[in-house]
């Protein structure tokens, strides 16, 4: 398939297959998605793969120190989420520098488009997710995380259970403006 082709036709895939993703198919992905462009070469990334039983025991980790009046309506968004084969929680060290830290945001996300892409090339299905727990301290301790790093999403990875149609885009036409 042509890059064209795999932009257009990557979706969203909220629904997956019960089969298992070969974690060297994630790694060879990755080692090609962080070709993205990064400011100053600071390749502000590194990635939690969390698959098999290990979403079950980040889970219960997570939900065993909530509020009990919480747990319910994250057990909800947790279960969304760990529907998916594996998860990948793309992780980005934070910056004292405000333009370095925006910087490395943008680099997070190429990285993130190129998974995404390289993904869909190989027959794997994705889903980008952001809840707002990804923010809180408890889940950056679950995950392990050191004291200057955030999640900057999670990004669902399995092989779908039926093919959903790109979504129609807004014509380019009607969203550029020539500067005069």
């Amino acid at each position: 398939m042509i890059l064209y082709d795999l932009i257009k036709t990557r979706v969203s895939q909220k629904t997956y297959l019960d089969k298992k993703v070969d974690l060297t198919e994630i790694e060879e992905i990755l080692d090609v998605s962080v070709f993205a462009p990064n400011h100053k070469m600071r390749e502000p990334w590194r990635f939690i793969i969390i698959e098999g039983n290990q979403k079950d025991i980040l889970k219960e980790r997570y939900l065993k120190e909530l509020p009990e009046d919480q747990k319910e309506d994250v057990t909800k968004k947790l279960d969304k989420i760990l529907v998916a084969p594996a998860i990948i929680a793309f992780v980005m060290p934070l910056s004292l520098d405000y333009d370095d830290e925006i910087e490395d945001i943008q680099a997070n996300a190429m990285a993130m488009q190129n998974f995404l892409i390289l993904a869909n090339e190989k027959g794997l299905s994705t889903h980008v997710k952001t809840p707002l727990f990804i923010k809180t301290d408890l889940f950056k301790d679950v995950l392990k995380l050191q004291e200057n790093e955030i999640v900057t999403a999670l990004v669902m990875v399995g092989y779908a259970d039926q093919r959903n149609a790109p979504k129609r885009r807004t014509p380019v036409t009607d969203l550029i403006t020539l500067y005069k």
